[in-house]
């Protein structure tokens, strides 16, 4: 399909805003569902969708758990090898990777209930794999002189040697770590939640195994090398299982259409949304990466209880991420089908199951904190800290909680530029900030100091957040913003009206108001 030229283009985005509010003065005088009978409908489907994908990022999760575990019996120095590659990958690789991905959701998603010409899903899901590929390039660059990175930055050499190490083995997995999360939103923009869950079903019980075998086993295991290896394979797992999963699916293969040049020429859209997104999720990275090294300063007791804090917020987080994850392509969907008034209950219903789940999970920990404590230390001023630190760190654990998924939402709207104006700020210009002042400042607070100016700054931008989606943003408007998106972006639902609705103008009709 050709991109339309700048004339046409216009001429498409006016009629859409003409037609979308004329058939919404006309829907509105229809009978909707009830507000409570629409609840309902979009809270079985969130406990349907959200279920796979909660299991897939537990999985995730134990990925890396499991090579820390085996590394840690090995020694002081590979652990911290280890938990400095980790911080590294994280904050050149990872993180842009998933915000340059993220803009997939929100493309992908529309595009699939917009248009009746499916391959639109395939032409965005290429974009994306093209934006991760070029920006691995030259991290690919950092990961292979971290070693005399590492020692530039004063690092000790031989941890600077072995995290040099570990960063060159770790390196081809990178690439088909990446095009596994490119290829899992594709799946989930058409409503296959349950794909990625499959794999990793399959794939993270071999890679429990091998973190035995490669590191630890006295027959086959390899030492420190073993672990950064192992990470390799189940990536290229990760990325063939769910790549041959899409292979075989009836929908993933009708929304493929095959590789375009159109993929090059439309980046300029993509970027439009996808920088944003990578810039919010590395300020919230970089943010907690500093957290972790200011902790660093209060002595062995105070860090171990503060890495055994992050380990349990990272875990119990889990559930909260995943519920923005899986809600993200949802709120496309129904923008893309211009069902306006459904996309805003549903948000209401992941934003309240949100607070549920968040309030249930830091009663938990706060509970039951002696206990978290003892299970991951013997050390009584380790476990006195840990217990200490539960009840703001379950409380960080709501508000944090809730700025993914209000996070996800702005992506499904398609306003990850306004994420970022809110969140970056809210994180490294209040909640920093405030960290440094309640930990090294007159009250003299320590490790609890920093979470309490943390949970500050996630207070400050879920608050902001709440209000602007609830308050302040009119559904009905986004609907004819993602229409116009995916017309700017390239091939568009245009060509669908020169014979007649698109299906979204269908929708509209029938779901307006």
């Amino acid at each position: 399909m050709p991109p339309l030229d700048s004339s046409s283009r216009t001429a498409s985005q006016e009629t859409l805003h003409d037609d979308a509010y004329l058939l919404a003065g006309r829907g509105a005088a229809k009978k909707k569902a009830p507000y409570v009978v629409v609840a309902q409908e979009e809270l079985r489907w969130l406990a349907a969708s959200s279920v796979p994908v909660v299991l897939t990022y537990f999985l995730q999760f134990s990925l890396g758990f499991a090579n820390f575990v085996a590394i840690g019996s090995l020694g002081a120095k590979e652990l911290a090898a280890t938990s400095l590659a980790y911080m590294v990958s994280g904050v050149f690789a990872l993180a842009p990777a998933l915000g340059y991905a993220s803009a997939m959701d929100t493309f992908c998603s529309s595009a699939f209930t917009a248009s009746a010409d499916k391959t639109l899903v395939g032409l965005h899901f290429q974009r994306g794999i093209v934006a991760v590929v070029l920006h691995l390039v030259p991290v690919s660059v950092v990961f292979l002189n971290m070693e005399p990175l590492m020692a530039l930055l004063g690092q000790d050499a031989e941890i600077a040697a072995l995290c040099g190490e570990y960063m060159r083995i770790a390196l081809p997995g990178v690439l088909p770590w990446a095009l596994y999360e490119c290829t899992k939103r594709y799946l989930q923009a058409q409503g296959i939640m349950g794909a990625s869950a499959a794999v990793i079903m399959v794939v993270a019980p071999l890679h429990w195994l091998n973190s035995y075998v490669l590191i630890l086993s006295p027959r086959f295991g390899l030492g420190y090398i073993g672990a950064p290896l192992n990470m390799t394979i189940t990536f290229w797992l990760m990325f063939l299982g769910i790549w041959a999963y899409a292979a075989r699916s009836r929908r993933a293969r009708a929304c493929w259409g095959g590789w375009t040049r159109d993929s090059i020429r439309g980046l300029g859209a993509f970027y439009r949304l996808a920088v944003p997104a990578v810039v919010t999720t590395c300020g919230e990275w970089w943010a907690y990466e500093a957290l972790s090294l200011l902790a660093s300063f209060f002595g062995a007791e105070q860090l171990a209880a503060q890495a055994i804090i992050i380990n349990i917020v990272s875990l119990s987080g889990q559930i909260p991420s995943a519920m923005g994850f899986a809600s993200t392509p949802r709120i496309g969907n129904l923008l893309g089908g211009a069902r306006a008034r459904q996309a805003r209950i549903s948000a209401h219903v992941i934003i309240l199951m949100t607070i549920v789940a968040g309030a249930a999970t830091t009663a938990a920990l706060v509970a039951w904190r002696q206990w978290w404590g003892e299970t991951y230390s013997s050390d009584p001023a380790v476990v006195r800290a840990v217990v200490g630190l539960m009840p703001v760190a379950g409380a960080f654990l709501t508000c944090n909680g809730l700025n993914q998924v209000f996070a996800a939402i702005l992506r499904g709207l398609g306003r990850q530029k306004l994420g970022a104006y809110v969140v970056v700020p809210s994180f490294n210009a209040i909640g920093l900030p405030l960290s440094v002042l309640l930990a090294y400042g007159p009250l003299r607070m320590g490790v609890a100091g920093l979470w309490w100016g943390a949970c500050a700054g996630t207070v400050v931008s879920a608050l902001v957040q709440l209000v602007i989606i609830v308050y302040f943003t009119d559904w009905d408007r986004e609907v004819a913003r993602c229409l116009d998106r995916l017309i700017a972006s390239g091939p568009t639902p245009a060509r669908d009206l020169e014979s007649g609705p698109a299906p979204a103008y269908g929708a509209l009709e029938r779901h307006a108001g």
